[in-house]
């Protein structure tokens, strides 16, 4: 028997309802009489004190930002200038799991399913899907859809797409690693058969992440896969001129499917790293939106009576890798050295404040299968004992080695230098390797990085997301490289356990082992935030990958 499409969108990935305070159980939200989650109620708490306005409003009927829904609204002013801390480096959609490169291209391409204000997954360009069976979706794709180049979006595109994330090679394909390329088909012009290899959870969810943004066949085959010549997408935006390491400048795309969008015609994002010049742009009005506004300068801005700070708890936690490949961290004792010798409290005061919040488990606040309680894996310092463990490893007098971070990143600058010092303690001497974001991705993607510190998104909504990312088939970059047969079955058993409840459990399972084996610790959930000018409208923080969209943003 076919399942709605509602049920098997809660089946498929719950919702990221639980990011903006709403938690789902199996088939809906339970209300606050019937018990909520303590990961829901941490992220309230949090909500409460530091992300209080989350969008700058928007005049619609349903109230609803991200919505198909047509409205009557124009804009006053017909050009938007938004900062972003980096440049994305190419425009292909499928090539980096850096949330700046997507926070650029997901202006051009878009998504089958996107989520809604509430957290829930809504169509966009697939009209509709349902499960025909546990490993079989059926997806309807939404007809008058057209490309930049005018050709007609159809369900070959979407199966082109999906193909070209694992036929590529591209950090992309870990989206659709259970997809059954061989049964899934093109059933007519705009419907899609999507098979997977098991029962798969989170395989509608997966596909709403812009690393699955929707692409032209024909542009693509004709310009050989050159992305700078043929950036053909279906999104509100097209591509007028990249300036690599300075601007993309974009214009509205007129045959845009959504009537009237985008609001604001003629958009440039200028990529300005440095967290200081960023805020001079926002305070200046250089900017009608700028992101990233960090931890030293974030309580400057929120005082500033002449610009909105927009903020909201994110899904991302970062956390302090050591590349088991790389000696001497393939020595359990020399990671747990590590964990000991480190002051992850007062580094994370001293680099983000009050920012966002120290890191209390694996996961996010608010994520769905977040362990309710990893305090007994977080060791307290204890100097002694680090360096015991360092002698018994066969380094008395510790060893040297590096720690890799992004250039726009001041935060992670700042905590590489504490934890820096801290290692100096036990005779680890920390080389710290400032490179900018293009080049520091393709180190850590070559395995050349020792250790180094960088976040994981649970897009989904849930912690398999995270989670699965120590599997060999989903691990994009080798920063860890931990092996564990035990992991990856319990993990894969996650996956494809449809039951939440049991699902959850396992999730807890997973957390417990990676801690108990010093794979990564973590260091701190992300807060997100954007400085916007008085007269913006209809900006919304978008935490699922950061993506935020930039059609519905118009000016008073």
């Amino acid at each position: 028997m076919k399942k709605t499409m509602k049920r098997m969108a809660i089946l498929a990935a719950g919702s990221l309802a639980m990011l903006l305070a709403v938690a789902c159980s199996k088939t809906e939200a339970p209300s606050p009489a019937a018990g909520e989650t303590k990961a829901v109620q941490d992220l309230e708490e949090s909500s409460e004190t530091s992300a209080a306005q989350t969008n700058t409003g928007y005049d619609s009927k349903s109230g609803m930002i991200v919505s198909a829904e047509p409205t009557d609204i124009k804009s006053s002013k017909d050009s938007m200038t938004v900062v972003i801390s980096a440049d994305p480096g190419s425009l292909d959609p499928h090539d980096s799991v850096t949330q700046n490169k997507h926070q650029s291209t997901r202006q051009i391409y878009e998504t089958l399913v996107v989520y809604d204000d509430e957290g829930k997954l809504i169509p966009w360009l697939a009209e509709s899907w349902e499960y025909e069976d546990d490993c079989t979706i059926l997806f309807k794709i939404r007809e008058g859809v057209k490309f930049h180049n005018g050709d007609e979006l159809k369900a070959s595109d979407v199966l082109f797409t999906l193909k070209r994330l694992v036929d590529d090679n591209t950090v992309a394909a870990m989206q659709v690693n259970k997809v059954d390329f061989s049964k899934t088909e093109v059933t007519g012009d705009y419907t899609l058969k999507l098979v997977t290899v098991e029962p798969y959870a989170i395989q509608v969810a997966m596909l709403e992440n812009p690393l699955c943004g929707i692409i032209s066949e024909r542009a693509y085959q004709e310009s050989g896969g050159d992305f700078f010549k043929a950036p053909v997408g279906t999104g509100p935006y097209m591509v007028e001129k990249y300036s690599a390491g300075d601007s993309l400048v974009l214009k509205g795309f007129e045959n845009y499917w959504i009537p009237g969008q985008p609001y604001v015609k003629n958009l440039t994002l200028r990529y300005i790293s440095d967290s200081s010049s960023r805020v001079i742009e926002a305070e200046s009005g250089g900017a009608d939106i700028v992101y990233e506004i960090t931890a030293t300068n974030v309580d400057r801005v929120r005082a500033n009576e002449g610009i909105n700070l927009v903020s909201a708890m994110g899904a991302n936690t970062s956390y302090l890798y050591m590349n088991q490949a790389k000696e001497p961290f393939g020595d359990e004792r020399i990671r747990e050295a590590v964990w000991l010798a480190v002051d992850i409290d007062q580094a994370v005061e001293v680099a983000y404040g009050t920012f966002g919040e120290r890191a209390t488990g694996m996961i996010s606040p608010g994520i769905d299968g977040r362990h309710p309680d990893m305090s007994q894996f977080f060791p307290a310092r204890d100097l002694e004992k680090a360096k015991a463990l360092l002698a018994e490893a066969g380094y008395p007098d510790g060893f040297e080695t590096s720690i890799s971070c992004n250039s726009n990143d001041q935060q992670r600058k700042d905590f590489c230098e504490v934890v820096q010092a801290q290692l100096s303690e036990v005779g680890i001497q920390v080389n710290i390797d400032v490179m900018d974001s293009t080049q520091w991705a393709s180190s850590l993607a070559a395995g050349e990085g020792f250790m180094t510190i960088y976040g994981l998104t649970a897009s989904t909504g849930e912690a398999g997301r995270t989670l699965f990312r120590w599997l060999p088939d989903t691990s994009e970059w080798p920063i860890s490289s931990w092996e564990s047969e035990e992991y990856y079955e319990l993990i894969n058993k996650a996956l494809t356990t449809t039951d939440t409840d049991t699902r959850n459990q396992l999730y807890y399972q997973c957390q417990e082992m990676l801690m108990e084996n010093h794979v990564v610790l973590p260091v701190w959930h992300k807060e997100l935030n954007a400085a916007c000018q008085p007269d913006v409208r209809g900006f919304k923080i978008t935490p699922s990958y950061e993506q935020h969209y930039l059609q519905f943003v118009y000016f008073e």
